[in-house]
C-alpha cells in the first residue's frame, strides 16, 4: 500500500475521535498567540515598551504567514506525525528556554521560530479537516469550527493566563505550554500512522525560497513600520524612510519573481478572480475593528481598576458572543442566505458594541455593566468571519484556491497591523485633544477643581497625615484623577471615530449592487486560512 493511501489515524480512533485531536491540535499551536492578552506582565518581566510588545505580536504572526506559505510544499513531503512530533519538539525547545531566561532579544526569535511552528501546526490541521469534507454543508460547518476555534481561543487563553498570573510570574507561562505539548505529542504517537501521508511524496525541488526570504523581509518590516513609526515621528525620521524605500523595493522584487515563476511561492494571478479583492479589503477592515477591543480592555483595567481576575466574565461574555455567532450565521449561509447583507448585520452588530460604548465609558462603573457590549462584540466577530471568509474564498477557481488562501492570511495580518498603528495614532490624536480641553478648563481659578483638590487635601489630613504628606498625596490623588478622566474621555472619543467608520462601511457595501447577488461556490480543494 502507498503511503500517501495509508489513513493518518491508526484504524481503531473514531471519527469523533480524530476531531478531538484535531481541535486539540489547533487549540494548542494558539497557546503563543494569546500570551499578548496581558502586554502589562510582559512589561514588566521583561522591562519594555508597549510597542516592544506590539512588535513581538508582529514578528509572531509576520512568521507563521510567510512560512504558511512554505508549508503548502514542506506538507506534500514530510510524513504528518513526523512533522507535527519535530515541531512540537522546536516549539517546546524554545518555550522552556524562555521559561528560564529574561532576555527580550531571544524572546523576539523564539517568537519567530514557534509562528514557523504554529503555521506547520495550522497547515496540518488544514489538510486533516477540509479534504474530509465533501458536501457544502461540511466545509461550511469546518469553517464555523475551524475560525470558532481560532477566533476563541485568545479569551479562553487569556482566562487561563489571568489565572496563572494571579499567583506565578509570567514566565510560567511557558511551562504550561511545555505540558500542554508533551501531552499533545503522546497523544499523535498513539493515534497517528508514522507513515502516512496527505499527498504523494513529491522532492522539495523547485521551492521558492528566495521569494519566501523577500516575503518575510517584506512583512516583518511592515510591521515594523508601522508599530514604530508614531514613536519615531514617521517618514521626519531618516530610519523610517531607509526602510519604507528599502521595503518598497524588497516588494517590486517578490511580485517581479512570482509573476515570473512556474512555481511561485504566492500565484499573484488570482487578484483577476472577481470579488476576490473586495472580500481581502472587508477582511482588512474587519481586523481594524476588531482590533479595537484593546482599547476596552484597558479602560477596564486603568479606569475602573479591573484586575486579571475580575476580567474573567468579560472574556466569557466574548467567547458566548461568538459562538453564538458563529453558529447562528453558518445556518443562515447553508439557507443560502445573501453572504453580503448578512455582513452587512455583522457590522450593523458591531457599529451597536460601539454605539454602547459611546454612551457608557466614564470614570464610574463595574465590570457587569461591560459584560453586555463584549457580549455584542463577539456577536459580531461571529457573525462576520465565515460569510466573509466564505465570499473570499469562493470567488476564486479551485485550481488556485489555496493562493486565495495565502493572501487571504496576509489580508488578516496587514488589517491586524495597520490597527495598531491606526490605534495609536488615534489614541494620540483623541488624548491630545481630551487633555488640551482638560488644560483650558481645570485651573486654579477654577471654584469647582479648587472645592476637589481642598476636599483631597481635607481628607488626607483627617485621617492622620501631616501637612506636607497630605499635600502631596493630594496632588498625586488629582493627578490620577484627571488621567482617568482624560483616558475615559478618550476612550469615548475614539469609539465616536470606530462609529462612524462603521457606518461608512455599511453605507458602501449598501451602494455597490453588483457585489449583492453573489453565489456561494465552495469546492472540494478550497482550503481556507
Amino acid at each position: 500500500m502507498q503511503a500517501h493511501t495509508i489513513p493518518v489515524f491508526k484504524p481503531w480512533v473514531s471519527e469523533w475521535l480524530a476531531r478531538s485531536v484535531i481541535f486539540f491540535l489547533l487549540m494548542t499551536s494558539l497557546y503563543s498567540f494569546a500570551l499578548f492578552t496581558s502586554p502589562v506582565a510582559i512589561m514588566g518581566f521583561y522591562g519594555v515598551e508597549v510597542t516592544d510588545i506590539q512588535y513581538a505580536m508582529v514578528v509572531i504572526y509576520g512568521s507563521t504567514v510567510a512560512f504558511l506559505a512554505l508549508d503548502f510544499r514542506m506538507v506534500k513531503y514530510f510524513a504528518p506525525r513526523k512533522y507535527l512530533l519535530t515541531a512540537l519538539a522546536v516549539n517546546a525547545g524554545c518555550s522552556l528556554l524562555c521559561f528560564h531566561t529574561r532576555n527580550w532579544s531571544f524572546f523576539m526569535v523564539s517568537q519567530f521560530i514557534q509562528g514557523i511552528t504554529c503555521a506547520l501546526m495550522s497547515g496540518i490541521v488544514l489538510n486533516l479537516i477540509f479534504p474530509r469534507l465533501e458536501s457544502t454543508r461540511a466545509r461550511i460547518i469546518g469553517y464555523t469550527i475551524l475560525y470558532g476555534g481560532i477566533q476563541t481561543s485568545v479569551p479562553i487563553y487569556s482566562i487561563y493566563y489571568s489565572t496563572v498570573l494571579h499567583f506565578f510570574d509570567f514566565n510560567w507561562l511557558f511551562y504550561g505550554l511545555d505540558i500542554l505539548l508533551i501531552i499533545l505529542a503522546c497523544i499523535i504517537l498513539i493515534t497517528m500512522n508514522g507513515k502516512a501521508r496527505f499527498h504523494k511524496k513529491i522532492p522539495l525541488y523547485q521551492v521558492d525560497w528566495i521569494g519566501y526570504l523577500l516575503y518575510i523581509i517584506f512583512i516583518l518590516t511592515l510591521g515594523y513600520i508601522l508599530v514604530y513609526g508614531r514613536q519615531l515621528g514617521w517618514f521626519g525620521n531618516p530610519l523610517i524612510i531607509v526602510l519604507s524605500t528599502g521595503n518598497t523595493c524588497v516588494f517590486l522584487l517578490f511580485i517581479n519573481r512570482e509573476l515570473k515563476l512556474k512555481r511561485p511561492l504566492i500565484n499573484l494571478h488570482i487578484f483577476k478572480a472577481k470579488n476576490f479583492v473586495i472580500g481581502l479589503l472587508l477582511l482588512f477592515t474587519f481586523y481594524i475593528f476588531k482590533g479595537s477591543t484593546g482599547l476596552a480592555y484597558g479602560y477596564l483595567e486603568v479606569v475602573l481598576g479591573n484586575d486579571p481576575l475580575s476580567t474573567i466574565p468579560i472574556w466569557i461574555a466574548v467567547i458566548t458572543g461568538t459562538v453564538i455567532g458563529m453558529f447562528v450565521v453558518s445556518r443562515f449561509v447553508l439557507m443560502g442566505y445573501n453572504l453580503i447583507r448578512i455582513i452587512i448585520a455583522g457590522f450593523g452588530i458591531m457599529a451597536l458594541y460601539y454605539g454602547y460604548m459611546v454612551l457608557f465609558v466614564s470614570v464610574q462603573g463595574e465590570t457587569i455593566d461591560f459584560i453586555i457590549p463584549l457580549l455584542i462584540y463577539g456577536l459580531a466577530t461571529g457573525v462576520l468571519f465565515v460569510p466573509i471568509v466564505s465570499f473570499t474564498i469562493s470567488a476564486v477557481p479551485p485550481q488556485i484556491a489555496v493562493n486565495a488562501s495565502l493572501v487571504g492570511i496576509f489580508a488578516r495580518f496587514t488589517g491586524f497591523t495597520s490597527s495598531l498603528a491606526f490605534n495609536n495614532e488615534l489614541q494620540l490624536y483623541t488624548r491630545s485633544a481630551v487633555r488640551e480641553k482638560v488644560r483650558e478648563t481645570i485651573n486654579e481659578i477654577n471654584p469647582q477643581f479648587s472645592a476637589t483638590v481642598q476636599d483631597a487635601y481635607q481628607t488626607y489630613m483627617n485621617a492622620g497625615n501631616d501637612i506636607y504628606t497630605a499635600k502631596y498625596a493630594s496632588s498625586e490623588y488629582i493627578n490620577e484623577l484627571v488621567k482617568e478622566q482624560i483616558l475615559a474621555r478618550a476612550t469615548r472619543d475614539y469609539y465616536d471615530f470606530m462609529l462612524i467608520g462603521v457606518i461608512c462601511v455599511i453605507g458602501l457595501l449598501l451602494v455597490f449592487p453588483h457585489i449583492q447577488n453573489v453565489v456561494l461556490k465552495l469546492r472540494k480543494g478550497q482550503i481556507p486560512y
